[in-house]
């Protein structure tokens, strides 16, 4: 049945006020059960009777499909085995990752998904038995950015342990201690060309000399082949020198054959054993600069300007493709 009005009113105590959950033989009769073309909306739905915030930010209420609601969801996609919510933007080239998620955003030069709050949170994830609320993945890019042009912010912040497995690279590493005036006090961190490992230890000589063993954890970690060793008299004399560097031990001497019993410190560096490819002042390519742009905001016209020219033909809308092929036809 065909029907041509300008206008279709519901009214009464039935759940749905327009219906097409139509089956034959267990499937579907429908593949687009409810199909709406509008200047505005394609479709347009509200639940309970006080009308949702007003629009006053970059969305002007012309969308595809437009969900108000003030106390429940405006909103709402869900899907058992495949994409609840799906937004994207721009013509997507072949091959475009796919995943499964309860909102998935697209694009190909744009943000996918983008959060904004004045005082709240941008975007908050939450997991109760993931490893993680949030992930950022990336094949050739950066997988998480976080940005602030205010010196007195933060563009990233963990409450909490953090884990990088993979190298750590900052301008400037800081460690923040507590003072006992109880205020929060900055300590800067020492840098190496090198990846180096140290301990720090204290001995005796006996007659002017000692052994003193490695500890067997730290050999366990660095390269023994060549290590370096800083000793420190605690009192008065000629002096000492390191002798027979092992891996397990080294030995420390009086200058001078001296024989007193004197105590001292000692520091040993060593390069750490899992790194094979010491590069000294190794260079590093900072991130592209699209990267680390801030998502430009659409102008005022771009915002308002009108959808594209749809054309119907026999009361369905043509794809792009059957388009294209029209206009060959035609030309």
């Amino acid at each position: 049945m065909t029907t041509l009005d300008s206008d279709f009113l519901a009214f009464g105590r039935r759940i749905t006020g327009f219906n097409t959950f139509v089956q034959w033989n267990n499937r579907p009769c429908f593949r687009v059960a409810l199909g709406g073309l509008g200047s505005t909306n394609g479709a347009y739905g509200r639940t309970g009777l006080p009308l949702g915030p007003q629009n006053n930010g970059p969305f002007f209420g012309f969308s595809g499909v437009f969900g108000e609601s003030q106390n429940d969801p405006g909103t709402a996609g869900t899907s058992v085995n495949n994409i609840g919510v799906y937004g994207q933007t721009e013509e997507l080239e072949r091959g475009a990752p796919r995943f499964i998620a309860g909102v998935y955003g697209a694009a190909n030069t744009r943000p996918g998904v983008i959060g904004f709050s004045k005082t709240g949170n941008g975007v908050l994830g939450l997991s109760e038995t993931s490893s993680a609320a949030v992930v950022g993945f990336s094949t050739e890019n950066i997988g998480v950015v976080g940005m602030t042009n205010n010196a007195d912010s933060l563009a990233g912040l963990f409450v909490g342990n953090v884990r990088v497995n993979g190298a750590l690279t900052a301008k400037v590493k800081n460690a923040v201690v507590p003072f006992p005036d109880g205020t929060q006090r900055v300590l800067h961190c020492m840098e190496s060309p090198e990846h180096w490992f140290e301990d720090f230890g204290a001995a005796k000589l006996e007659a002017g000399r000692t052994i003193v063993k490695l500890d067997a954890d730290f050999a366990k970690v660095v390269e023994l082949k060549e290590y370096h060793v800083f000793v420190t008299p605690e009192d008065d004399c000629r002096g000492l020198c390191v002798r027979n560097k092992t891996t397990t031990s080294f030995e420390v001497r009086e200058l001078q054959g001296g024989t007193s019993n004197v105590a001292f410190s000692y520091r040993i560096v060593a390069r750490r054993k899992d790194i094979k490819a010491h590069k000294r002042f190794d260079k590093i390519t900072p991130p592209p600069a699209e990267a680390t742009l801030v998502p430009r905001r659409p102008t005022r016209t771009e915002r308002r300007a009108p959808a594209p020219r749809i054309e119907v033909q026999d009361g369905s809308v043509l794809s792009r493709k059957a388009r294209e092929r029209k206009r060959r036809k035609e030309g």
